[in-house]
């Protein structure tokens, strides 16, 4: 492990300790694993040899209830669908907006953390999104994080186009979370009847395939779908062979034995991770991990346990992402 450097490109961090407490209720972690705040995520990294850390910027989930009755909207007519969305919006919004403003606060204070901000339809019209992305950018995010199944969005919704053209120009990526919402392990963590029915649906808004178009209409953004063992692994390897400008995290690592999948339904098997890297190209994919609500020794050990070349894996755990987020 003292031989490879590490940069972890998904994780995510809470503003205080008592925010971690709710967003991560993880029984039995010991005092010195509760890091999520920035200042001991640092402490962390250090302890782990992590160079740098990209975080995601979310909904805190004790704020989420918007976002569970946003996902009922599609059974409602189209008016009364509109009005609720714009009152969904009207609290999803300006939060969005505070924890972006926080995050960049934290990458300019602690320039090992790099912010990727949050982005959904709920910020308001394409323009707004454009407004947000532009401001952030000043203030120093190193990427944007989408996550159309947390938000109930499609990634191909024509409405992201100007956002998407923004990113592009400014040289800003995108990491979206791709495969089934909720994960299977979220529904048993945190049992409620809306994720169960979201579960039993198996709701397609983070479906890799939804990014075929707007791969292909910005061929120079880049566009990170994370998860790559997930769920639907076989069409992000199709879309790695049409689309150079998509690339892919580890985060939730692979299959096997002494790791089970944190989405079990078409998960990729740890025996098959090396040839389906190369053939997607191994330069094109970062390590990561969605900490800390999934621990990162089980995902750095299976890295290095696979028959990847020393070059390969110093390729996944640490080079690629600098030459991909540009640090």
């Amino acid at each position: 492990m003292e031989d490879f450097d590490i940069i972890d490109v998904h994780v995510h961090l809470c503003r205080t300790k008592e925010e971690e407490g709710d967003y991560f209720p993880l029984p039995g972690r010991r005092e010195r694993d509760k890091w999520a705040t920035p200042e001991r995520a640092i402490e962390y990294m250090d302890r782990n040899n992590i160079l740098k850390t990209a975080f995601m910027i979310l909904v805190p989930r004790q704020y989420r209830g918007p976002l569970y009755e946003k996902a009922k909207l599609r059974e409602l007519p189209e008016g009364q669908r509109k009005k609720e969305k714009e009152r969904i919006s009207q609290q999803i919004g300006p939060l969005m907006r505070e924890m972006n403003e926080w995050g960049c606060g934290v990458g300019r204070r602690l320039p090992r953390l790099l912010p990727f901000i949050g982005m959904s339809d709920d910020l308001g019209s394409p323009e707004a999104m454009v407004e947000e992305v532009a401001l952030r950018a000043s203030q120093g995010a190193k990427g944007v994080k989408m996550h159309p199944g947390q938000f109930s969005y499609y990634a191909n919704d024509e409405g992201f186009w100007p956002m998407y053209e923004k990113c592009q120009e400014l040289g800003l990526p995108i990491l979206s979370d791709s495969g089934p919402w909720p994960h299977s392990h979220l529904v048993f963590m945190y049992p409620n009847p809306l994720g169960y029915k979201l579960y039993e649906d198996l709701k397609d808004y983070a479906e890799p395939n939804n990014w075929a178009k707007v791969l292909e209409d910005f061929p120079k953004l880049t566009v990170i779908l994370a998860h790559l063992g997930s769920a639907w692994w076989d069409e992000r390897v199709e879309l790695a062979q049409k689309y150079p400008n998509v690339y892919f995290d580890t985060s939730q690592g692979f299959s096997a034995p002494d790791q089970l999948p944190v989405v079990g339904r078409r998960s990729l098997a740890e025996e098959d991770v090396v040839r389906v890297f190369r053939k997607i190209g191994v330069e094109r994919i970062m390590f990561g991990t969605d900490l800390p609500g999934i621990p990162l020794q089980p995902q750095l050990e299976q890295i290095l346990r696979l028959p990847f070349t020393d070059e390969e894996k110093r390729m996944i755990l640490s080079e690629n992402a600098k030459r991909i987020l540009h640090i």
